[in-house]
């Protein structure tokens, strides 16, 4: 599976600064990066002894939170496609101490390196609009145990967005992040939550809870942020 050729241009140059960024782009947004991770793992469920993977894992932001969240009492598989977001995820596990709890491997979403029914949990924060989203989720079923969770979180579209004056609009947002640094938001998919209910649901999974962080500023066009519990 190849890389979006965007996110290969943004996420490389971007990894030694990913993760101060991050905490700012929410603080952008009026949110705490904090208090929605902490909303995250309560969404999680986390039980002690469970199988995680990590989709997406970026500089290792979330697998350390989870891995801190059960006190070690894990174990976590990440992949990420990027090279040096995985070098960098290495890096900060090993400055965190969890090198026996979280393993970092250099893959796609679209064919996870893993046997069927693996993991309790699979979880992917604010990567999968950058993936081919049927093909990953299809990945997450095949490798998600019979009683797991997948939780997903990304941006997603205002119902405004669908209207036709943000048909017109939405081809002169995209247009605007090509001169940006985050470039590979011109070809992500960003959905809306009615769409997200819709595409879950029609690869049979069960909704059990969507939170959403909906733009403070103008919530009716602003992008938000949202936190997606399934289970299969």
């Amino acid at each position: 599976t190849q890389i979006n050729g965007k996110v290969n241009q943004q996420y490389p140059s971007w990894a030694a600064t990913y993760d101060k960024e991050k905490v700012a782009i929410f603080a952008q947004a009026g949110y705490s990066y904090e208090e929605f991770m902490d909303c995250f793992i309560k969404c999680c469920g986390l039980k002690d002894g469970m199988n995680i993977l990590d989709v997406g894992s970026g500089t290792g932001l979330t697998a350390i939170a989870l891995a801190k969240a059960l006190s070690g009492n894990c174990k976590i598989a990440g992949i990420e496609p990027i090279e040096a977001m995985a070098t960098s995820a290495k890096a900060n596990i090993k400055k965190e101490q969890l090198e026996d709890v979280i393993v970092i491997e250099k893959a796609p979403a679209e064919s996870i390196p893993s046997g069927d029914s693996a993991y309790d949990l699979v979880t992917c924060t604010f990567a999968i609009r950058h993936m081919n989203i049927n093909k990953a989720l299809s990945e997450f079923i095949r490798v998600l145990k019979p009683k797991g969770k997948i939780v997903i979180a990304d941006i997603y579209a205002p119902e405004k967005w669908r209207s036709a004056l943000g048909k017109v609009m939405t081809p002169f947002l995209r247009f605007a992040f090509r001169f940006s640094k985050y470039k590979a938001e011109t070809k992500s998919r960003v959905l809306t939550i009615n769409e997200w209910r819709t595409l879950l649901e029609g690869l049979g999974l069960t909704i059990i809870e969507i939170v959403q962080f909906p733009g403070k500023k103008e919530p009716e066009w602003e992008l938000g942020r949202a936190i997606m519990v399934v289970g299969r």
